[in-house]
């Protein structure tokens, strides 16, 4: 979130509403009709080590937003067997447990925002809230594949003032405002950007 603008300080309870994490993995698996057509070794879906040929792979794209912009992701790693399971399961596409993401440093990943609650409308996403978001792109600085998953949740007494919010610098001015709390849930996902 720096990229020349004044870099916010975002508040994260440790707390986890009390939510499965399978709703992170709805969030990322808000899939649309897209499907990116790659080149992949066939082992790293799961095929014995013995069968590696190269094959078409679809890989469901998920869509969010960057920067006030419609972005589009792909996820192929979970920290949590959860998720993993939950992702492949709600995709059609293996999802790899990867715990070890866990252990990467803060300044490897970006923040990803998932709500739980708020608008739903055309615009709608996971859990029938709006799209997530995220905080960069590949070229910018800040830019990684990997997401620090936050939830998001409206505060119902400003049921009101509750909109679509389209960038992390929305997200943390809504915080700050007392309109929204942002809760980090401890998990990471590999959710590479697709720049076209």
């Amino acid at each position: 979130m720096q990229n020349g603008k004044e870099n916010k300080e975002m508040n994260l309870n440790k707390g986890f509403f009390g939510f499965t994490p399978v709703l992170i993995a709805i969030a990322v698996a808000s899939i649309i009709a897209i499907n990116a057509s790659i080149k992949l070794d066939s082992f790293v879906q799961g095929q014995p080590m013995d069968n590696l040929t190269l094959s078409d792979v679809s890989i469901p794209v998920s869509t969010g937003f960057i920067d006030g912009k419609i972005a589009y992701f792909i996820a192929t790693d979970a920290s949590t067997q959860e998720i993993a399971s939950s992702v492949s399961n709600t995709t059609g596409f293996k999802v790899n447990y990867a715990p070890t993401l866990a252990n990467t440093s803060d300044s490897a990943r970006q923040q990803g925002f998932v709500f739980l609650n708020g608008y739903s409308g055309e615009e709608g996403g996971p859990l029938g809230s709006q799209l997530s978001v995220a905080t960069a792109v590949p070229g910018d600085p800040d830019y990684s594949p990997l997401f620090d998953i936050n939830y998001v949740q409206w505060n119902t007494n400003n049921t009101g003032d509750i909109r679509i919010l389209k960038s992390a610098d929305e997200i943390i001015e809504a915080q700050q405002n007392g309109e929204l709390i942002i809760t980090k849930s401890n998990v990471v996902i590999n959710s590479p950007a697709i720049v076209k």
